[in-house]
């Protein structure tokens, strides 16, 4: 199936089911481990069959951060694809928040990109090697978890990493407590067990406070976007543009989250421990990204590797 269609389906499945219905470590294993609590058991087997390294024993959580572990490796191959894990707008989060993709990403070399590529990679009906797939899965597996961290998707003082702030009494910067802090401060209340946080916002997407909503994570078109995708472009770039579709949509839907949640209290009080009043008011945005997330990855998978 091309991959074109696999994202097709996204916009198919939630018409139907309306009808019917960057995380660190622990915040990516929680998305794959949601994702293979999404997976058919066909698929499920089919993804044990495509992963080569037998430390991830067959399985998306714990292959999830091994495009974090390669990136910066000297000598490694890999080390190239860091620009791949984030977008950098050119928007002004806190005031205004916006992605342009022909600005932001000209060159393809972001996640929206990546994640088209590798998709195209991953898709047995182009052939690809065994090795071919297996990283591609890999890359995907991470790269659905960091569409869905809001400083992935922003530019500003480099995602926050420019941005220092105070949490647990300790001096940071804002995207490292949006990457880890925060995470791991949320699955202490599992009891310190990724699996059991990932079972929780699996249970929320299932039959929980997601259910409803679950089915626009995975809607990635309207009319007005196919519209302003397809009008006036060559074949070439009418399937660039099908192939980032949905990733564009799903960076512009965490880009939002910048203006209203990830900024506003931290610029009105910068002195504040972020461990306290903020942290209270973002972890259910951490919960509901988080499921975002894995569930996408999830469906994706079911919808390409499934028959």
């Amino acid at each position: 199936m091309k991959s074109s269609s696999i994202f097709a389906l996204f916009a198919y499945i939630s018409i139907s089911a309306v009808k019917t219905h960057a995380w660190g470590n622990e915040g990516h294993i929680t998305v794959g481990n949601i994702a293979q609590n999404i997976l058919t058991p066909e698929v499920a087997g089919r993804v044990k069959q495509i992963f080569q390294d037998p430390s991830f024993n067959g399985k998306l959580g714990p292959a999830s951060i091994w495009a974090d572990e390669v990136k910066h490796k000297k000598g490694e191959y890999f080390g190239w694809s860091a620009p791949l894990h984030f977008l950098d707008t050119n928007d002004d989060p806190g005031k205004s928040c916006s992605v342009d993709k022909n600005k932001d990403c000209p060159d393809g070399n972001c996640i929206v990109g990546a994640i088209a590529n590798y998709t195209e990679q991953l898709n047995c009906a182009n052939g690809g090697s065994v090795k071919t797939r297996d990283v591609a899965l890999r890359f995907l597996t991470h790269f659905f978890g960091d569409i869905t961290q809001p400083l992935h998707v922003c530019g500003r003082e480099l995602g926050g990493n420019k941005h220092k702030i105070t949490f647990n009494g300790k001096t940071n910067n804002l995207h490292s407590i949006w990457d880890t802090e925060m995470v791991v401060k949320r699955i202490g209340d599992f009891g310190n067990d990724v699996q059991k946080y990932a079972d929780f916002l699996t249970n929320e997407i299932k039959t929980g406070s997601y259910e409803q909503n679950s089915t626009d994570w995975i809607a990635c078109d309207s009319t007005k976007r196919r519209r302003s995708l397809f009008d006036n472009g060559s074949l070439q770039r009418r399937a660039e543009a099908e192939s980032t579709r949905c990733p564009f949509v799903w960076a512009t839907d965490t880009n939002s989250i910048n203006c209203g949640v990830v900024w506003d209290y931290v610029d009105a009080n910068s002195d504040a421990d972020l461990s306290d009043e903020y942290y209270n008011q973002v972890h259910p945005i951490i919960d509901m990204q988080l499921a975002k997330g894995g569930y996408r990855l999830g469906v994706f998978l079911n919808n390409l590797l499934g028959d």
